[in-house]
């Protein structure tokens, strides 16, 4: 395989997997945390310890390879640029808006707004990285065909 079939496989295998934990993230995790009472600040702790390997660097996969298939042209021009600008949405938004309450929550506490706020920002992550698979998808049924 050439550099841009590995680009391409790099760019569907992340952004499907970071899918999956936006999805999972929105639905599951972050609602759990508003019953976990006052254990809150420890499963709150343990995630932080654990975001880099499981979340993190996926992501910062998903961003530079998507990044990398503008540049190596591995779809359509149009394509590229959507799943690129998607997947940067997906990164962006998880610094600005969701690392503040992160760091929130580290310092005070849980509280009933920030909680509201990330389950917000992450049914937004989880359309953006949606999106992003279902242009995926289609260029990859438009290269079996």
């Amino acid at each position: 395989m050439d550099v841009a079939a590995w680009v391409f496989v790099a760019t569907v295998l992340s952004t499907a997997f970071c899918a999956g934990v936006n999805v999972y993230t929105w639905l599951v995790g972050y609602p759990v945390w508003g019953v976990a009472g006052e254990r809150f600040g420890v499963v709150h702790r343990e995630y932080m310890a654990r975001l880099t390997p499981v979340i993190t660097v996926p992501h910062v996969v998903m961003f530079f390879s998507s990044a990398a298939g503008c540049w190596w042209r591995v779809m359509p021009g149009w394509a590229c640029w959507v799943v690129f600008g998607l997947d940067a949405g997906v990164v962006l938004v998880s610094l600005v808006v969701a690392g503040p309450v992160h760091d929130r929550f580290m310092r005070d506490g849980l509280d009933e707004a920030g909680l509201r706020r990330l389950v917000g920002v992450s049914a937004l992550r989880s359309v953006m990285v949606l999106g992003s698979c279902g242009v995926l998808g289609w260029w990859v049924g438009r290269m079996v065909r």
